[in-house]
């Protein structure tokens, strides 16, 4: 018998030494202490993890000090979710196996340390953390369930001791439903071997049965040999008698028809005599432990009932052995999916370490042994959703396509175990929405269908949990976000009546957005939602470029603005609120150099510049963020392009050092990140940007330098363009590429060299455009003009 498996729940920063000292008393009553100490940031993968540990064992040993813990972080988190500690979420965990399982299956043991205690020296928590413990402390001292509190570590240890008996016990119990579990499949292998026997033709087993029940009783042994000849002699007598009642038929052609049946039926018998005997000795040896068997046999030992009536029992036994049967088969599923759970478990933690591979493997192993499994399902879908966002954003668009496609068809799968549940319909709305945003980017021929098709459908699943839970918030955030990125795809694609339509879904999920607001005034999430909403919303306003909508998204950028500000100035130390400032500060930016009257063109530099402050700020703390570094591109890029544009004493000078800069950041990151597609583009645009600011300014050597940015950013085009040649983004990067290098040969007198560029240019966006691939009218009326000099391609 192995020992058993105690889990020892406590924080370590302050009860470090007792976590050793209750270690030390379980491995003396011969107990196996399980323990998690590191955790990662992520609930999803801890979660999981720990309640796979926790499982694994037969207790678990919660002890409260004063310290709140280690916590996941709280950007990961769903909507709504109380904070909880890893040494809370531990303890919860506990409780819902001894609910599911009862004092028979796991048992918690909860100690709750008085303020007084030999607690080790640890820094102080924050405010928030301290009250969140004393919180969680009195739920404890309240809640029925038994608590002790120890005066001190040798009281502890004592009563760890103490519980022994109690754990071994537990162990035993469990050992014992083993056993009847085990006993129940025989028995249950074993009624079910009578009807096989029943259905497969049981004419002589009523005449050997009552032999066998008879040498049962004088513990007599049965020989297969005789048992076998008795059935002989009892076919070839039945066949006598079959033949006999044949010949009382009046007609020649009926009893010819009667002696060929009851050959037939001879001859049937004989061949299944062998596998008749072998069934009876089985049945025979399992008559003492199965009481439905002896049942059955008493009935057919009985002249007075006989098979019959034998049949009509086991008619009035199958409700019960239907119902055993499906218990047994619960009971399998379990403790198979017990037995996967390490498993599923450390496909989770690959993930973590970023172990993608291997991850896939584990999560594709376990789930060919249980395609079922709707825990194993969830995680799975999790993790493609993840590499697909991760993939989409620094690798290829087709590996990225892939991982979301096979995301949508797990997510199916996961949706038809349970279609009614919150969990599964907003999984499956999620797997659509990643296809459309990889689809999107893409940009091939027939996607803007496809990604249309799947946003609605993200739409229609969100709204319907919606109207089936109108005042859930969970659920109300969901349609705002849903209902949002199809107007994003509708704002993009640009089609007859998409404007307005987009317009209409922005303003439905800011509604719904300031609905959630409103509801929870100090909810940060909610608030973040709304700011991202105006944004959203002003933004669509300058394109739509109707009467005072200018002035509506001037509005609308300026109160995302004030949100965002407050909610730095809540938390001044949280680089996400600051970059939710940096944003806001970019769209006004934007906005007022865009729309251009007095004074904006100096107010968009103000933006711009405090922009530049705050993300570098943030790149200063976290060096190697990829996010960071790329705002800071960004605003140096924005800051250089206004400091040319304005043009005063210096300016040119000051706007050439920030965007070589920024061509250095971008070249950092692409160096760390050789394959991410977004790193390559980046630097791309850098050198492009380059290019204009030297070709603009015309300074001796000034071209010759500017022909060799164009010349190496298009370079780079190619190879992402040649890395996923249905994406439409990377075709308009090429066709720009082809044009400003014409335009740039041009001017410096290679009338050859331009109109080869040019050539090249028309050349591949008239491919694409024949393939069915949509543009912006930009890049539609470059084709235009190009076609009017190039003609039809050969």
């Amino acid at each position: 018998m192995n020992p058993p498996k105690v889990f020892i729940s406590a924080t370590s920063g302050d009860l470090r030494s007792i976590r050793q000292l209750v270690k030390d008393a379980l491995l003396t009553i011969n107990c196996h202490p399980v323990e998690q100490t590191h955790f990662e940031p992520d609930w999803r993968t801890v979660e999981g993890m720990l309640r796979g540990k926790i499982a694994g064992c037969q207790a678990l040993i919660h002890i409260a000090g004063m310290r709140y813990g280690a916590e996941p972080e709280p950007a990961t988190l769903p909507p709504g979710t109380a904070r909880r500690s890893y040494t809370q979420m531990e303890y919860q965990i506990g409780c819902q196996l001894h609910e599911e399982r009862g004092d028979a299956g796991f048992r918690v043991y909860t100690f709750v340390c008085p303020e007084g205690f030999a607690y080790d020296a640890c820094e102080p928590e924050p405010e928030d953390k301290q009250a969140l413990q004393r919180q969680h402390r009195t739920r404890l001292i309240d809640n029925p369930r038994l608590f002790e509190q120890p005066a001190g570590s040798t009281d502890l240890t004592a009563r760890i001791l103490a519980l022994q008996e109690q754990v071994l016990s537990l162990q035993q119990e469990q050992v014992e439903v083993r056993k009847e579990v085990r006993r129940a499949h025989r028995t249950l292998w074993v009624v079910l071997a009578v009807l096989l026997v029943l259905g497969a033709g049981i004419f002589g087993l009523q005449r050997f049965t009552q032999q066998g029940l008879a040498e049962l009783k004088a513990g007599q042994k049965h020989d297969p040999a005789a048992i076998k000849a008795s059935m002989m002699e009892a076919s070839t007598r039945k066949l006598t008698e079959d033949l006999a009642e044949a010949e009382k038929a009046a007609k020649s052609d009926e009893r010819q028809r009667q002696r060929d049946a009851a050959q037939a039926a001879h001859a049937s018998r004989l061949a299944r005599i062998d596998a008749n005997v072998a069934e009876y000795e089985h049945l025979a040896s399992a008559t003492d432990t199965t009481q439905e068997m002896r049942e059955v046999m008493r009935i057919l030992s009985d002249p007075k009932e006989g098979v019959d009536a034998a049949l009509r029992y086991i008619q009035s036994q199958r409700a019960k052995l239907v119902a055993e049967e499906e218990r047994l088969e619960k009971v399998h599923l379990e403790q198979r999916r017990a037995r996967l759970q390490p498993l599923l478990t450390e496909a989770g933690l690959q993930a973590t370490k970023g172990q993608t591979a291997e991850a896939r493997a584990s999560y594709q192993s376990v789930l060919k042994l249980d395609p079922q499994w709707p825990q194993a399902l969830e995680a799975y879908v999790l993790f493609l959703y993840d590499q697909s966002e991760q993939t989409r954003m620094h690798g290829s668009l087709s590996a990225a396509l892939a991982d979301a496609q096979e995301c949508l068809i797990n997510a199916e799968r996961f949706y038809e175990l349970a279609p009614s549940e919150t969990r599964t319909q907003r999984l499956l709305s999620v797997a659509h929405g990643q296809v459309a945003d990889v689809l999107t980017l893409r940009g091939a021929a027939g996607d803007a269908d496809a990604v249309f098709k799947h946003f609605t459908r993200a739409s229609e699943i969100s709204e319907k949990l919606l109207q089936a839970s109108p005042d859930s918030a969970e659920v109300q955030r969901d349609v705002s976000v849903t209902v949002g990125r199809l107007g994003d795809f509708l704002a993009q694609r640009g089609q007859p009546g998409d404007v307005d339509a987009a317009l209409k879904d922005y303003t439905r999920s800011l509604e719904l957005r300031e609905k959630l607001l409103q509801a929870s005034p100090d909810s940060a999430q909610a608030a973040r939602d709304v700011a991202v909403g105006l944004d959203k919303l002003g933004h669509l306003l300058v394109q739509h470029g109707q009467k005072d909508d200018a002035d509506a998204a001037l509005k609308y950028f300026s109160r995302s603005l004030e949100i965002r500000e407050k909610l730095l100035q809540d938390s001044p130390g949280s680089a996400e609120a600051a970059r939710d400032v940096s944003l806001s500060l970019h769209a006004l930016g934007a906005f007022l150099s865009q729309r251009g009257q007095p004074d904006d063109a100096a107010a968009a530099l103000k933006y711009f510049t405090r922009q530049l402050e705050i993300c570098e700020k943030i790149l200063h703390v976290s060096p190697d963020s990829v996010q960071a570094g790329r705002d800071v591109f960004v605003s140096l890029t924005k800051v250089g392009n206004l400091l040319a544009q304005r043009g005063q004493p210096g300016d040119a000078d000051t706007a050439l050092s920030y965007l070589k800069r920024s061509l250095e950041i971008c070249e950092k990151l692409l160096q760390a990140n050789p394959d991410s597609a977004l790193a390559m583009r980046d630097v791309s645009m850098s050198l492009t940007g380059l290019g204009d600011f030297l070709e603009e300014r015309g300074q001796p050597g000034d071209m010759d330098a500017a022909l060799g940015y164009f010349t190496r950013s298009l370079e780079i085009r190619d190879k992402l363009l040649q890395a996923n040649p249905g994406s439409a983004q990377a075709v308009r990067d090429v066709v720009g590429g082809h044009y400003n290098l014409s335009l740039d040969l041009m001017k410096q007198g290679d009338q050859a060299g331009a109109k080869k560029e040019a050539r090249a240019c028309y050349d591949l966006l008239h491919d694409r455009i024949s393939k069915g691939m949509i543009f912006d009218a930009p890049i539609m009326g470059l084709h235009e003009r190009l076609h009017a000099q190039f003609g039809t391609k050969p």
